[in-house]
């Protein structure tokens, strides 16, 4: 007999799991899997009596026992967290152990247990969020190849790409509404990872449904799998996933062609968020693929909102326009661009500046100093070759390399952005040039994992006296500045895509209108309440998530309506739309 799982949804989202299994089949099936909060009935039933332990515990007894576990992963950290003869760097790498420890511990969960591993983490989201996803995935992506017990998604690589439809009818759901695919070659800051890229695709479709509702069974990740560069993971004998050289040149566009084909083919209405390209390749494929298909990029697209949400945070405090800045942004790769690409949407669609007048507004610096128009540079970063007439009259070293201390010193920016990845860049000479510039100068170090950030956010109020404004990408503990607890906000992606993708999905446009970005960068602006502003915060809490994303796919759908003239809803129909991690009711089929 061949098992078969479902699921069926009615009109009024009243949701049912039906199944031929019964016994240990039925325990092995992550979704469907309840362990001891199957009821009497359900044990009848489905032949489980005899396979799990006879007492029948609630959702809420279940996740509480997952998080004694939880943290019981910590309690050696927590004992040497109070000696006082541990310097920080032995702490930090015990901490390290400690998150990937945790971040296996939930995989494992998710892989057993899918409905409780969202449960837990949607209720101790704060702290579940930094291991799941950034900063700790990080270090799983590094480990996939070691520490992978089952796999999770579709892997797609050069020898297989002619079969991809029938790949796809393997897979555990019939109908994904959403994939997250990654060709692995931009993970974070860590570069080509190979099959280890795998880990991102998981963690960012597990923040869908934690932050939208997107229902779990709805997700797909992929691994498109072309090979790697990373010679330690080529010499690996452990290592798992395709061994040859990256595809590049004409067998790689012919690649992604075959896969967007077969995946549009496959499932028409599906959305495509591309994660984690290199930066060339992540902005040919949004810029090929995104009328195609409907897709985006949230290391472009994303970022760009979100940081654009955080420099309107910090005008409120200033009572400064938008019109009124000038922006430094360090780094030039899909992160910063994307950046830079929304502050130019924004100054041209909001206070009607040309595309040129609003560029020559961002100063942009890549490996080799500030970008200019007389350097030649790939299509991407074009846009933001600073006009010779902007900088002729500098007092440079070396006009060809413009560093970022001689870019600060002459533009004079109100707004200086980090996505280098180059820790500790911008040290005490930068941060002091930005106060020559400003009294209150924004400073967002957005490099992530914490490894790669800019600069901490403690040291920047102590080079400032307090009066920068700042937001990480990266997670930061409570500190004290003078009499004051800061708690700095952080400028997650988190805040943006989950609203996105779930606006995008209900609306069933063509195409993801550059508008919708802009847009969510105001809603979650507009969000963001007086009070975490009073206290340093650029951000909101995670823990509102769920509103912050039913708003944005309120204006994400806005946006495509208008647009495309697809139907538009309501807030509280956006709401009923999002899934809350709870048993499903399951019936047996025959």
């Amino acid at each position: 007999m061949k098992i078969k799982f479902t699921v069926e949804e009615d009109e009024g989202n009243n949701i049912k799991f039906l199944t031929n299994a019964e016994g240990n089949d039925v325990i092995r099936a992550p979704l469907f899997n309840k362990g001891t909060a199957f009821t009497q009935d359900e044990r009848e039933e489905f032949q489980l009596n005899g396979l799990i332990p006879p007492h029948v515990l609630k959702i809420d007894q279940q996740i509480e026992k997952v998080h004694q576990r939880f943290l019981r992963i910590g309690t050696n950290l927590d004992l040497c967290k109070s000696c006082s003869q541990l310097d920080r760097n032995t702490y930090g790498l015990l901490k390290k152990n400690v998150d990937i420890a945790r971040y296996n511990f939930l995989r494992d969960l998710q892989d057993r247990n899918e409905i409780l591993f969202y449960a837990y983490s949607y209720r101790y989201l704060e702290e579940i969020i930094p291991i799941v996803y950034t900063p700790t995935v990080g270090d799983a992506v590094l480990r996939y190849s070691r520490d992978s017990a089952r796999f999770r998604g579709i892997f797609i690589s050069p020898s297989s790409i002619n079969n991809a439809n029938s790949i796809f009818d393997q897979f555990r759901f019939n109908h994904p509404n959403i994939a997250v695919v990654t060709d692995n070659q931009g993970i974070l800051g860590l570069g080509d990872q190979g099959i280890g890229g795998m880990n991102i695709p998981i963690g960012k479709l597990a923040l869908y449904v934690l932050g939208a509702g997107i229902r779990p069974w709805e997700t797909m990740p992929i691994s498109l799998d072309v090979g790697t560069d990373n010679i330690e993971d080529l010499e690996d004998p452990y290592y798992l996933g395709y061994k040859a050289g990256r595809l590049r040149g004409g067998g790689y566009v012919d690649f992604i062609d075959s896969f967007v084909n077969t995946i549009k083919e496959k499932y028409p209405n599906i959305l495509i968020q591309w994660e984690d390209f290199s930066r060339q390749n992540a902005f040919s494929i949004l810029d090929k693929y995104r009328f195609k298909v409907l897709s985006f990029n949230d290391d472009i697209q994303g970022t760009g909102s979100v940081a654009l949400a955080g420099i309107l945070n910090a005008l409120r405090i200033t009572g400064d326009e938008l019109s009124d800045l000038k922006f430094v942004i360090y780094g030039a790769g899909a992160g910063g661009i994307g950046i830079a690409r929304r502050i130019a949407a924004c100054l041209e669609s909001k206070h009607n500046f040309s595309n040129k007048k609003a560029c020559n507004r961002i100063a942009v610096l890549d490996s080799k100093g500030l970008i200019t128009e007389d350097k030649i540079l790939p299509d991407y970063k074009k846009s933001f070759k600073l006009n010779k007439n902007v900088y002729c009259k500098w007092e440079v070293e070396d006009d060809t390399h413009i560093n970022l201390l001689e870019t600060i010193n002459n533009f004079k920016p109100n707004v200086l952005i980090g996505t280098s990845g180059k820790y500790g860049h911008f040290d005490k000479n930068i941060i002091e040039s930005m106060m020559k510039n400003c009294e209150r100068p924004i400073i967002f170090p957005l490099s992530n994992p914490t490894l790669y950030s800019e600069a901490k956010p403690q040291d920047i109020y102590k080079y400032t006296k307090g009066n920068a404004l700042v937001a990480t990408g990266s997670p930061y503990d409570l500190f004290q500045y003078g009499n004051r607890a800061i708690r700095i906000g952080q400028g997650n992606n988190f805040f943006i895509f989950p609203g996105v993708g779930l606006g995008a999905i209900i609306s069933q446009g063509e195409h993801i209108c550059d508008s919708v970005f802009t847009e969510a960068a105001f809603t979650l602006s507009n969000l963001t309440s007086e009070k975490l502003l009073r206290k340093g915060s650029l951000y909101p809490l995670f823990d509102e998530i769920r509103n912050i994303s039913a708003h944005i796919a309120f204006s994400t759908i806005k946006q495509i309506s208008q647009e495309q003239g697809t139907p538009e809803c309501s807030i509280e129909q956006i709401r009923s739309r999002m899934w809350k991690p709870g048993y499903q009711e399951m019936i047996k089929m025959e």
